[in-house]
């Protein structure tokens, strides 16, 4: 959903008005070209649709424009040529085809128990404290502000029959905000408030914003378990990795033929 809504979102972002191939093009330096394509891989996954706004997308095509000009400066001077770099780019790939495959392998074997997830989080309880202000909240966006009034006087009025047809209809996301780090509209009308509050519509590039804040938690409280188990499995399971990379690597040496000469690497050292 979220790559839906960017794809919608950068051509209304930087759409000239023309039909040509010229419109996919969202930045140049000399001969190189940033489409919209090439825009929409370098967004992280992980990046909350809110916090994607022309303010974010403008900084990431700035620092592309920056890095184009300096890399074209360096291959004016033949630095890409440069054999030491290369062989450290072929190390790096090397690298992350190693990760893939050790990822692949031993990741869907992995298991976490529910008595390791209390564990951890019981020795670990000071990395789940806050460092900024949080929101629990639902939200959705509309394109019509009529439509985000109705949506608001339901939520408001709290009739378990019409909650049910609006949750039905429109795509309300629940999800944790940290202060600064959404829309600026949002992010003041959020945070001046208090929890169990309903608060739009709010303008924006995308529509009209309706959010419910179901809660909010201040900077240096501990976030609960139940908050932030999947983060706890992401460690456990990483821990589990490196603990069964060690043991994988062990059973195919036992099982591949290979030879260190010794004698060489001496001489490599000049020991000899």
């Amino acid at each position: 959903m979220r790559k839906l809504l960017l794809l919608v979102l950068i051509p209304f972002l930087f759409s000239c008005g023309t039909h040509s191939d010229e419109d996919n093009v969202i930045a140049r330096v000399g001969k190189s070209a940033l489409t919209q394509k090439d825009l929409q891989k370098m967004i992280p996954e992980t990046r909350d649709l809110l916090s994607v706004n022309e303010n974010f997308i403008n900084a990431v095509v700035s620092n592309w424009v920056r890095k184009e000009m300096l890399y074209q400066k360096a291959k004016e001077y033949h630095f890409d040529r440069d054999e030491y770099l290369r062989v450290k780019v072929d190390h790096f790939l090397r690298d992350l085809t190693i990760d893939s495959y050790v990822r692949y392998l031993l990741q869907n074997n992995i298991k976490i128990a529910e008595t390791e997830i209390v564990d951890y989080y019981s020795l670990n309880k000071t990395s789940f404290v806050r460092d900024k202000d949080e929101a629990k909240i639902s939200h959705a966006v509309v394109k019509n502000f009529d439509e985000a009034l109705k949506i608001k006087s339901t939520l408001v009025a709290r009739n378990s029959d019409e909650l049910d047809k609006l949750f039905t209809k429109y795509p309300f996301e629940t999800k944790v905000i940290r202060r600064g780090e959404s829309l600026e509209e949002l992010d003041k009308t959020i945070f001046s408030g208090g929890p169990k509050q309903v608060c739009g519509p709010i303008a924006s590039d995308y529509g009209f914003h309706i959010v419910e804040v179901l809660a909010i938690n201040k900077a240096g409280t501990i976030r609960p378990v139940e908050e932030v188990r999947d983060e706890i499995i992401q460690r456990l399971t990483e821990q589990k990795i490196q603990e069964e990379y060690s043991q994988y690597v062990n059973s195919l040496l036992s099982t591949v033929n290979y030879e260190i000469n010794q004698k060489n690497i001496s001489k490599f050292l000049g020991k000899e």
